[in-house]
C-alpha cells in the first residue's frame, strides 16, 4: 500500500565568507556504490511506479552498501545534494518483512535518507528501479530496522539542483550575483541602498510551468542581510533543496507566484516596521513543484 510523504527539509543559518555562498559544494559525487551478492539476490516484479512485488531472501546481511538495477532508466542522473521524486519500499533484511511504500520528494543527502541510499541514488537515472541493501553503519537504523535494510526504489523524477533557465541581463538596483561552479549564488551587496519596498527581478528565465498561489515549490535559496553582508543562510548552506509554500503570505512567496519552473529570481525585502526583521536579499532557484498529495501532507 502506497502512502505519500512530504519532502524532508531542513534550513540552516550559517556564517559565510565575504563573497557569501560560494564556499560549499553540492556537486554530484562519483558513483561509489556497486552491486553485490546481497543486492543481486533481491528481485521485484510489477510495473515501474507501482508497488513492487519484491522477494527478499532472509536473513540478508552485508558489510557495505550494495545496489543493483532492476529496471534501467534513461532519464537524467540524480544529483547528490539535489532532490528526487521517489517511491521507496523498505524490507527488513533479517525477516523479509516490508513496510508501506512511501512516495514523495526526498533530498538526496545522507542526513535525510541515510548515507547508503543517498550514495546509491547518485549512481542512478530517472526511470530506474533499484534494489539497495544497506548495513547499519551506512544509516540503516534511520528506517526503524535493527539489521540490514533492503530498499526497492523507483526513481520517478530527478530534479536539478540549480535553476536551468536562460540567463537574463542584470537589472539595475539589485545586488550583484556571482555563481560558483556548482550553481550556488554569491551575493555582493556593495554600495546598494537598503530596499524600501519588496521587489524582484529574473536572473534566469525558465521554460517550465508557471507557478500558482496554491503551489508548494521545491527551491534552492540563498539569503543575506543588508546589516551583515557576510551572512548567509538558506538551503545551499544546508546542502539540500527546501520547500516554499506560496500561500503563506510572506513577501518572498509573493514574488514567486507566476514565475516559471527553472527560473532564478532575486528578491529584495525591506526592514520590517513591525518586527526586528532586517532588510534582506534572497536568490531563489525554482527547481520544481511538490506533487499536490505530498504538499497537503506537510
Amino acid at each position: 500500500m502506497r502512502r505519500t510523504v512530504p519532502a524532508l527539509i531542513v534550513l540552516a543559518a550559517l556564517a559565510g565568507a565575504a563573497l557569501t555562498g560560494c564556499s560549499a559544494s553540492n556537486e554530484a559525487s562519483a558513483c561509489t556504490v556497486t552491486s553485490g551478492n546481497g543486492s543481486d539476490s533481491v528481485t521485484a516484479t510489477g510495473k515501474f511506479g507501482q508497488d513492487p512485488q519484491a522477494k527478499v531472501p532472509s536473513p540478508l546481511n552485508v558489510s557495505k552498501t550494495e545496489s543493483s538495477t532492476l529496471i534501467k532508466g534513461t532519464g537524467p542522473r540524480v544529483n547528490k545534494g539535489g532532490a528526487a521524486e521517489l517511491s521507496v519500499t523498505i524490507f527488513d533484511g533479517s525477516s523479509g518483512a516490508s513496510q508501506p511504500t512511501q512516495t514523495g520528494v526526498f533530498p538526496v543527502v545522507a542526513s535525510q535518507i541515510s548515507k547508503g541510499l543517498a550514495n546509491a541514488l547518485a549512481c542512478t537515472n530517472q526511470g530506474s528501479r533499484i534494489a539497495v541493501v544497506i548495513p547499519q553503519k551506512d544509516g540503516a537504523s534511520m528506517f526503524s530496522v535493527q539489521g540490514t535494510v533492503v530498499a526497492v526504489v523507483d526513481v520517478d523524477k530527478a530534479l536539478p539542483n540549480r535553476a536551468t533557465g536562460h540567463v537574463r541581463p542584470a537589472t539595475p538596483g539589485f545586488p550583484t550575483v556571482i555563481l560558483a561552479p556548482n550553481g550556488q549564488p554569491g551575493i555582493v551587496i556593495g554600495d546598494h541602498s537598503e530596499p524600501t519596498k519588496v521587489s524582484s527581478a529574473t536572473l534566469k528565465q525558465g521554460d517550465g510551468a508557471k507557478t500558482k498561489k496554491s503551489d508548494t515549490l521545491i527551491v534552492q535559496t540563498q539569503t543575506v542581510e543588508w546589516s551583515d553582508p557576510t551572512s548567509a543562510s538558506g538551503s545551499w548552506e544546508q546542502g539540500s533543496p527546501a520547500t516554499q509554500t506560496l500561500n503563506d503570505g510572506s513577501a518572498l512567496s509573493s514574488q514567486l507566484i507566476g514565475k516559471r519552473v527553472g527560473s532564478q529570481i532575486i528578491v529584495q525585502v525591506p526592514k520590517s516596521k513591525s518586527s526586528d526583521g532586517n532588510a534582506s536579499v534572497t536568490v531563489v532557484d525554482i527547481l520544481g513543484v511538490l506533487p499536490a498529495a505530498a504538499a497537503s501532507a506537510q
